[in-house]
């Protein structure tokens, strides 16, 4: 979150309280929700992880960017959080992630993600 951004596009509404007057509300409310923040598991090469500005994309049109990423032990791909549209930010859409000059398949998943028993961290090897 940062100053493109607001709590309620960071998908942090549990943390607004908007029967309370605070600094900035009235211009968070006028913003409305230009794009929601989303975790997108990624498809991409093995030599190379997202970073953060990757353009995020539908049928060849940019809809979004990564604004962080990395490789996911639990999951054993590279993993990452960006913003997109509002209409694109439920879970099983699927994206695809502008790296190394190419496409590559990527999934909105459940803000979030884990491995609760930690199981993938503890393999040997």
């Amino acid at each position: 979150m940062g100053r493109d951004a607001t709590p309620l596009e960071a998908d942090l509404p549990r943390f607004i309280d908007q029967s309370k007057d605070f600094h900035g509300k009235e211009a968070m409310n006028a913003t409305g929700i230009r794009a929601k923040c989303v975790t997108v598991l990624i498809d991409g090469p093995s030599d190379a992880d997202p970073w953060g500005r990757e353009v995020l994309l539908v049928d060849g049109q940019k809809v979004g960017r990564l604004t962080s990423g990395g490789w996911s032990v639990a999951f054993g791909k590279q993993i990452g959080m960006g913003y997109v549209r509002p209409d694109l930010a439920e879970a099983g859409t699927k994206l695809k992630v502008r790296m190394l000059r190419q496409e590559w398949d990527a999934v909105v998943v459940e803000d979030s993600p884990y491995d609760p028993t930690n199981a993938r961290i503890r393999i040997d090897g």
